[in-house]
């Protein structure tokens, strides 16, 4: 995968990208994962629009090694990302973008890398929580150690029991 891309000329040009990148380059990613080893499988592909809109057709796939929030092991999360994004220049025409497309903003730069795009899906891909499909822990993990106790209500004195008191007395 190239380090710098111009998107726009790309898009008028109909220019396809296809590759791999390693994940131990995805800094922003890299707190997320168990393991940083792999690679995302890439394709890109740039093009014009009917209504003159340049865009990017991307299909990210990758097997990421999560950490597990209740066993705190590896969780193999794999992720195919299929994405449509319209490309602009400034964040004030993201409004005019259609429907259709997500906006990828490219503010007062000519050149990009690739590689932002596609960690900026993964990072928008990976699960709040992660967690096992299965119950990673033992049985006894899932109890909190104590003993149930059984309680019994307590017999709650009457309201009126003061007036019943009073009654009494004369």
């Amino acid at each position: 995968m190239p380090k710098e891309i111009d998107p726009f000329r790309f898009a008028h040009n109909g220019r396809e990208l296809e590759g791999e990148i390693e994940l131990t380059s995805l800094s922003r990613l890299k707190p997320s994962l168990f393991n940083e080893t792999g690679t995302v499988k890439v394709k890109m592909r740039f093009d014009i629009d009917q209504t003159g809109t340049p865009y990017m057709q991307g299909q990210f796939v990758a097997d990421l090694s999560l950490t597990c929030e209740r066993c705190l092991g590896e969780l193999l999360y794999p992720v195919t990302i299929e994405t449509l994004l319209g490309l602009v220049k400034h964040e004030r025409l993201v409004s005019k973008l259609s429907e259709q497309y997500e906006p990828w903003v490219i503010d007062d730069s000519e050149f990009v890398n690739p590689a932002d795009v596609v960690e900026d899906e993964l990072i928008l891909a990976l699960p709040l929580v992660p967690k096992h499909d299965f119950d990673c822990l033992p049985k006894e993990v899932w109890q909190s150690g104590d003993k149930e106790i059984e309680e019994k209500p307590e017999k709650q004195a009457s309201p009126f029991a003061v007036l019943s008191a009073l009654k009494s007395k004369k």
